[in-house]
């Protein structure tokens, strides 16, 4: 019988990618978003790889969002094997002009929903004795970032709270893996207007390459993980600068500004857009400050817009073609789009 993974913001950035790879390990999949029109189109293309997806369509501000989805489990007569928690999203600008309803609700997708999700799931994987978490933080979660005061708070949380959880878990059977990707080449820069921030300029990576290093870090059971080579430099050389010489970094790498961003508009982080994250026109996904989009909006690869229908069926389609090895994950599985030898 196959194992089911349950990923939140499912449908866009590292979410979407880690769908896939789950997918060529024959895990059978829930995903969580909050556009069920995209969830459904792409429940039916991953059913092309012969797994069963159950899509639940769901806000992760609701502060019903985590009953509401182990219930909907719980009817299928599911079993989480991999609860992957990557929606979140960021209100970025100055704190003082944030709306109370953007803070009220960042928190509760990013914090709230996010510890209530691994609470009702960890339970039974505790019961079962074998159960893997995947909790993602951000880069943001090792500085304070001017202009994104909230979200990096958010991803402190995050890593502390995922990191002492691992250890209280350590002879379970249950592995909690927290993942701190930088710049990821998503729909964020562009909807944050920030395209041209040098952490995306010069430092950012691609969504695929950055999925696959948290995939590993997942199946490995790794207690905390930064993905690439200036990433893990950048984490450990900040601890020796002075906090004054961190916020400046942080304002940099970011290219804060000091006026704040257009409120307006519209929505879950790997999610779809939250009605107050994004600027009015924009196309939308909840975009987090370390660039991995929430779900969904047009598909970006090497920072170049692209057609999301014509690109999804490119990507679902090279899954179909042979099966081959791919070390470190164990097993077969259909090969895809993205390359597991390049890493």
């Amino acid at each position: 019988m196959a194992q089911t993974a349950l990923v939140t913001g499912a449908t866009s950035g590292i979410g979407e990618a880690l769908c896939l790879l789950f997918a060529s390990d024959d895990f059978d999949l829930v995903t969580v978003a909050r556009d069920k029109e995209a969830l459904e189109k792409q429940a039916d293309e991953l059913r092309r790889l012969d797994i069963d997806v159950l899509p639940i369509a769901c806000d992760l501000s609701d502060p019903d969002a985590a009953r509401t989805i182990f219930k909907r489990v719980q009817e299928a007569g599911k079993e989480i094997e991999i609860l992957v928690n990557d929606a979140g999203y960021s209100p970025a600008g100055q704190f003082s002009d944030l709306p109370i309803a953007d803070i009220r609700s960042m928190i509760q997708v990013s914090v709230t929903s996010l510890a209530e999700l691994t609470s009702v799931f960890l339970h039974p994987m505790l019961e079962r004795g074998h159960g893997r978490i995947l909790n993602m933080s951000s880069m943001m979660a090792k500085t304070p970032c001017p202009y994104n005061a909230l979200y990096g708070a958010a991803k402190v949380f995050v890593l502390s709270f995922s990191t002492a959880l691992a250890r209280e878990l350590k002879h379970t059977g249950v592995s909690v893996t927290t993942v701190c990707p930088g710049a990821t080449r998503t729909n964020f820069p562009k909807n944050a207007g920030i395209e041209d921030a040098p952490a995306w300029k010069y430092f950012s990576m691609d969504t695929d390459e950055t999925a696959i290093r948290v995939y590993r870090a997942l199946m490995r059971g790794e207690r905390c993980a930064v993905t690439g080579w200036y990433n893990k430099v950048g984490s450990i050389s900040v601890r020796l600068m002075p906090m004054g010489m961190q916020l400046l970094a942080g304002e940099w790498l970011m290219g804060a500004r000091k006026h704040p961003l257009d409120h307006e508009g519209t929505e879950e982080g790997s999610h779809e857009e939250h009605p107050h994250s994004r600027k009015q026109g924009q196309p939308g996904t909840h975009a987090c400050g370390c660039g991995h989009a929430h779900d969904h909006g047009d598909g970006h690869e090497n920072g170049h817009p692209r057609g999301r229908e014509d690109d999804q069926a490119r990507r679902y389609d090279h899954h179909q073609h042979g099966r081959r090895e791919h070390g470190g994950m164990g097993g077969t599985a259909p090969v895809c789009r993205i390359s597991w030898d390049r890493w």
